[in-house]
């Protein structure tokens, strides 16, 4: 199975026409590296990955328990998976045209 998700992965649109890649660049690669097993690969490709799977399973349990305070730890799961989503398309864009 991961043999032919790799050989059909969705183009960037943003990277297409525009030239320079979106903030989700490499989140597809660095699924496929997880599934693979090479964690240090799939955070080359992109770190905030298991953050935001990390966020998905936290919305996921308190949609289903509703916890008290379960919406302020998948509010936080979102803004730290959103400041690492940031932080590396800066470091990306800077890299890039330097």
């Amino acid at each position: 199975m991961i043999h032919w998700l790799e050989h059909h992965l969705f183009a960037c649109f943003f990277k297409s026409h525009f030239g320079i890649e979106c903030p989700g660049c490499g989140m597809q690669r660095a699924l496929l590296s997880l599934l693979k097993g090479d964690l240090s690969e799939s955070i080359a490709y992109h770190a905030a990955l298991i953050p935001f799977l990390v966020t998905i399973v936290l919305l996921m349990i308190q949609l289903f328990l509703k916890r008290e305070n379960g919406g302020k730890y998948v509010m936080w799961a979102f803004i730290m998976t959103s400041a690492i989503t940031l932080i590396q398309f800066v470091v990306r864009q800077i890299l890039f045209f330097n």
